[in-house]
């Protein structure tokens, strides 16, 4: 077996066993939340809160979006090893980086379709009440898509560091405080503190800048456009490059780590 096939392998099993705890029905019932909320929002006329609405929806989706990958990927290698089953797995002929490599494959699948439902159900409610919505919203989705992948990325990478709760707080800390404590920098070296540049610059590069995958403002606006090509192209790069690093991050802790 090769080495791609072991990887998707690997992959579908993280894939049958989240349906298997019926994961997805959180997916659904936050869905259903939405379009509660959406309901209510018609009630009282769309007429001139179609901006509202759309930000609203891309605010709420992509809060879920990454609560539901943060809190899926967490648990993956914590659960493998809490329950012994990590051993028939290493009794294979599978590397232990083809078995981080899968997991990754695996948690960000799960995480893109517990988007596309979550999206799909938002632009439905919407939809029903008359929103419509411009190309920038596609490049919303991608850019969000190309986002849950740095954040599954740093979460399997954390949960093999530290324990899987304190890998969810951090996960938290940096995903959602990255853009704060990026501005906070930008002010201190803005103040005038120029000796701290190389450190400032340093602290910048290792956060994951997940905000920068956030297009929602945007997409909200109708007076915006979309953003060139070259924009979304280096967000991809930037995208494998981080998760890349996070990964061999996470396997070189993994690979001399006795089970």
């Amino acid at each position: 077996m090769n080495k791609f096939k072991i990887i998707w392998v690997i992959a579908r099993g993280v894939i049958v066993e989240s349906l298997r705890r019926k994961d997805l029905w959180v997916v659904a019932i936050l869905g259903f939340l939405i379009v509660l909320s959406a309901g209510a929002l018609g009630f009282f006329g769309m007429q001139g809160l179609e901006s509202f609405a759309k930000d609203l929806g891309t605010t709420v989706l992509g809060g879920l979006s990454t609560i539901l990958a943060i809190t899926s990927t967490a648990r993956l290698m914590p659960d493998e090893i809490k329950n012994r089953t990590l051993y028939p797995l290493l009794a294979r002929p599978i590397s232990r980086f083809d078995l981080l490599a899968g997991k990754l494959l695996g948690a960000v699948a799960i995480s893109w379709i517990s988007f596309a439902i979550l999206a799909a159900l938002t632009g439905v409610a919407l939809a029903i009440f008359g929103v419509q919505f411009e190309p920038v919203m596609a490049q919303y989705v991608l850019c969000k898509m190309m986002g849950l992948v740095i954040i599954c990325s740093v979460t399997l990478a954390l949960s093999l560091l530290i324990t899987a709760n304190a890998a969810v707080t951090m996960s938290f800390i940096l995903l959602f405080g990255a853009g704060m404590i990026t501005q906070a920098l930008s002010m201190a070296y803005e103040s005038g503190q120029t000796g701290m540049a190389p450190v400032f610059r340093f602290v910048n590069a290792i956060l994951p800048q997940t905000n920068l995958f956030d297009l929602g403002s945007r997409a909200a606006n109708s007076n915006w456009g979309t953003v060139p090509a070259w924009v979304v192209g280096s967000l991809a790069v930037y995208m494998a490059l981080y998760s890349a690093a996070m990964l061999g991050l996470g396997w070189s802790k993994f690979k001399n780590q006795a089970v």
